[in-house]
């Protein structure tokens, strides 16, 4: 007999949310939070498009992913992502300061061998990448942005110095 599957986990399976983000309940359509939300996740997208209008999704989902799990290898980000290792080496480029199309890199992380495996990167966020998570943070909690290059008035991140900000 086949085990019993939860619908929550048909769904999750599905759409590839976890079983609990699968189950919480969606604000109702035409919402003011879901309005709200919707405004946020387009003004996150946008600034991701400023520093590339052509940025493909993967890369930002890359960033976002490092962001949030800094020391990553290129294999377990390719993991995390389910993507194969070499769209993640190669998202990990075009964040970086090289680019395979022949354009220059973003400079938001780098890569640098992993001192007990030397075949292994692990990457990290620069100075340059923190500044633009600082931004995204910032618009995700109500902070307005009208022009990519004015600073942001929110508290500094850590290890985030004002010529660092303002690179971006």
């Amino acid at each position: 007999m086949p085990p019993q599957v939860a619908l929550a986990d048909v769904a999750a399976i599905e759409t590839g949310m976890s079983a609990t983000a699968a189950q919480a309940p969606l604000p109702a359509e035409g919402s003011d939070s879901a309005d709200m939300a919707l405004s946020t996740l387009i003004r996150v997208l946008e600034e991701f498009r400023t520093l590339d209008p052509d940025l493909p999704i993967q890369y930002a989902l890359s960033f976002l992913t490092l962001a949030q799990n800094e020391g990553l290898s290129m294999g377990e980000l390719a993991q995390r992502l389910a993507i194969a290792q070499s769209s993640a080496s190669r998202n990990i480029a075009a964040l970086s300061d090289w680019h395979s199309f022949g354009k220059p890199g973003l400079g938001l992380v780098e890569a640098r061998e992993d001192p007990r495996e030397r075949r292994r990167k692990l990457v990290s966020l620069t100075g340059k990448g923190r500044a633009f998570l600082h931004r995204l943070t910032a618009l995700m909690v109500g902070h307005r942005i009208a022009d990519p290059t004015t600073p942001v008035a929110v508290p500094a991140a850590p290890g985030l110095d004002a010529r660092t900000a303002a690179a971006v």
